[in-house]
């Protein structure tokens, strides 16, 4: 057994041969110490992704089950390191660690290993394709998985990405990790490289063989971007910052079940780039979940109902970062979808963990929390903001990002203390840094006015989890000041 005191070279291999037998207890201590013997925190992160890959099952028996965040979880928390500190780069590190390392030890995930398959081919791509898109429908799992190999080695690899987030498409409306899930793990090849990632993408494949998908919503898309022509249509140009705030406005106007049409008519007959209208439905996801009130947090698994809402601004972010990877006909699908996910809604689960209708609550911040705030100044208010978040106080929180907003206070501060807390927590299963994440990516990318409110549906959301599960971060912190 390799410990990471025991590890001379760093080497990849035996960086996941020390994690695969690392324990809760010692993770920790033995991050810190490779970091200390001059392991590249970049093939920490890699080791991590590669660890869950091939370690920790993933494949979702049942809808919302028991399904492992640790992989993603490394690249989500690795992005969220960006931009911050050393010591929270480290902390950041050791929670996606610490979760790869308690997936290995959870009865739900483990003892699992992704062995190597031989690969399968039908003789031709085409036929290749067809199968493995009906194995996929069938469940059939460990045969998709031959088959996706052995496409590895007959399509071109720009090919092969396009068909397994086509597919992620196909049920991202049931659950949206079949399409973050590869997105993310193409996002980790920057560090792992093509030959050891395809394990990542292997699981995301067995991911979406394993649980019922409803494919009406991706059905819906075919049919309107034939209809309307979209796939010699679709544009990735600029973004037209009025047609943002038209199409916004026009999308949550609108019926629910209009907003696919909504959307592929916008990109046939006004010409609307994808960015332009991704931007627009991720604004309109935004003011959505600000209209969703917090679950209790002693309700049963109150960390998955609550997790659900935020799901779907996250998946509009990465259906603007996966386009880049995709053909003309899957980008137009894939904004078609985001207008499906604006049909759904947020997604909102009961006592009893069923899917009810997203029904909207006064949106958050109010008027008068604001007001209450209004003649603080920016340290102030970031004081403010940390006593809210730690009370749990949706309202306070809420209401002290939008005062902050309103001074023109520069965000580096207020985004510094959201990604400090989300670092703290290990309770959430890595939902704390993969929406935070997002939330960030989201806030960044835009130039529309509104888009504090990334930041301010950020801070409803650590506001529910700050300071519950911080065993990791509490020994994290001590051991790096020692």
């Amino acid at each position: 057994m390799t410990s990471a005191n025991t590890v001379m070279t760093g080497s990849r291999v035996e960086l996941v041969n020390w994690l695969r037998h690392e324990k809760p207890e010692t993770i920790v201590e033995n991050t810190i110490a490779a970091l200390e013997r001059g392991v590249p925190m970049d093939e920490l992160w890699a080791a991590g992704a590669l660890t869950a890959a091939k370690y920790v099952s993933n494949q979702a028996r049942n809808l919302l089950g028991f399904v492992s965040h640790a992989m993603i979880g490394c690249e989500d928390a690795r992005q969220s390191a960006l931009r911050q500190p050393e010591e929270i780069q480290k902390i950041l590190l050791i929670q996606a660690l610490a979760q790869v390392v308690t997936d290995l030890h959870d009865p739900c995930f483990a003892p699992y290993e992704l062995f190597d398959v031989w690969g399968i081919s039908e003789g031709n791509v085409d036929d290749g394709v067809k199968q493995l898109r009906a194995d996929v429908s069938l469940g059939e799992w460990m045969r998709a998985d031959h088959r996706l190999v052995g496409l590895s080695k007959e399509m071109k690899r720009e090919e092969l990405i396009d068909l397994l987030l086509d597919i992620g498409l196909e049920g991202m409306v049931t659950d949206d990790h079949t399409l973050i899930t590869p997105a993310l793990a193409l996002d980790m090849m920057e560090l792992t490289g093509w030959e050891d990632g395809l394990s990542m993408l292997r699981g995301t494949l067995r991911y979406s063989c394993t649980f019922p998908r409803n494919l009406a919503p991706y059905q819906k898309a075919v049919d309107l971007v034939e209809k309307y022509n979209l796939e010699s249509k679709i544009s990735l140009g600029l973004k037209d910052a009025a047609a943002i705030s038209q199409l916004r406005e026009r999308f949550l106007a609108m019926s629910p079940e209009e907003r696919p049409e909504a959307v592929a008519k916008a990109m046939a007959d006004e010409a609307a780039s994808a960015d332009t209208v991704i931007s627009a439905l991720s604004l309109a996801a935004c003011d959505m979940y600000l209209q969703v009130d917090p679950v209790a947090q002693d309700d049963f698994d109150a960390v998955s109902r609550e997790v659900a809402p935020i799901h779907i601004g996250t998946t509009l972010n990465i259906l603007r970062a996966s386009l880049r990877h995709m053909s003309p006909r899957t980008q137009a699908l894939a904004v078609v979808m985001g207008g499906c996910l604006l049909e759904r809604g947020p997604s909102i689960l009961n006592e009893k963990f069923e899917f009810i209708s997203f029904s909207p609550s006064r949106a958050y911040p109010y008027s008068e929390d604001i007001a209450a705030v209004s003649d603080l100044s920016a340290a102030e208010l970031i004081k403010q903001l940390r006593l809210a978040i730690f009370a749990h106080d949706v309202r306070k929180t809420t209401a002290a990002i939008a005062a902050y907003r309103d001074l023109n206070a520069p965000s580096d501060d207020l985004i510094a203390l959201l990604v400090e807390i989300a670092c703290s927590d290990d309770g959430t299963l890595m939902h704390n840094v993969k929406h935070l994440h997002s939330c960030l990516e989201e806030f960044r990318s835009s130039t529309h006015s509104d888009r504090w409110n990334f930041l301010i549906a950020a801070g409803k959301w650590i506001s529910w989890y700050a300071g519950k599960d911080t065993k990791v971060y509490q020994q994290a912190s001590k051991a790096l000041a020692s």
